[in-house]
């Protein structure tokens, strides 16, 4: 269990250390690229705080995932048995719950960061604290939905395909407001 959690933690701290010097050098160029305004540290600060939320929930999603198929294998008829796989390898369903709310709750927590740092970004850059937009409804629907699941596990003992599911679901909000902004600007609402 400790094992497993430690790996968990240093593939996390591995990808968010790569993806920093690329997003970094990323803004760097953009910024030369493109005249913005001045504005500080703060975009750094959001992107960097955006990345590490993004890390934190996709490995939510894939311990969701991973939970789903060892419960799936723990009910299966024939009690989980037969050829041996690598799924032999994964942990239990227990640990596999504990790591998947151990994880949310880190995600959430940066995700709240996140809402406020975009706040007062979005005031620098645009001179209001808040822009309506699909990003600001998608990203706020995700933080009440992952709330909603923690209190859930912490007040009725929320777990196991439940917290699958609104794992998943979650996910599929948080990337439908930050992948999905080119799409719906560009697709949806025809903007060039």
């Amino acid at each position: 269990m400790n094992q497993t959690l430690l790996y968990l933690a240093r593939s996390l701290l591995g990808a968010l250390l790569f993806a920093g010097v690329l997003s970094a050098q990323s803004v760097a160029l953009a910024a030369e690229a493109v005249a913005l305004p001045p504005v500080g540290i703060l975009p750094f600060i959001h992107i960097a705080i955006a990345i590490a939320t993004t890390f934190a929930f996709m490995a939510a999603f894939g311990v969701a995932i991973l939970l789903w198929v060892q419960t799936r294998r723990l009910h299966d008829i024939r009690g989980g048995q037969g050829a041996s796989s690598w799924l032999d390898r994964v942990p239990p369903v227990l640990s596999l719950e504990r790591i998947l709310f151990r994880v949310l709750w880190i995600g959430f927590v940066l995700l709240s960061v996140l809402v406020l740092s975009g706040m007062f970004f979005g005031e620098q850059v645009w001179g209001r604290p808040l822009v309506l937009s699909h990003k600001v409804v998608f990203t706020a629907l995700a933080w009440v939905l992952f709330g909603v699941l923690l209190a859930g596990r912490s007040l009725a003992g929320w777990r196991g395909l439940t917290a699958v599911r609104a794992t998943v679901f979650g996910f599929a909000l948080l990337f439908l407001a930050y992948a999905g902004t080119h799409f719906v600007m560009d697709v949806v609402l025809k903007h060039q």
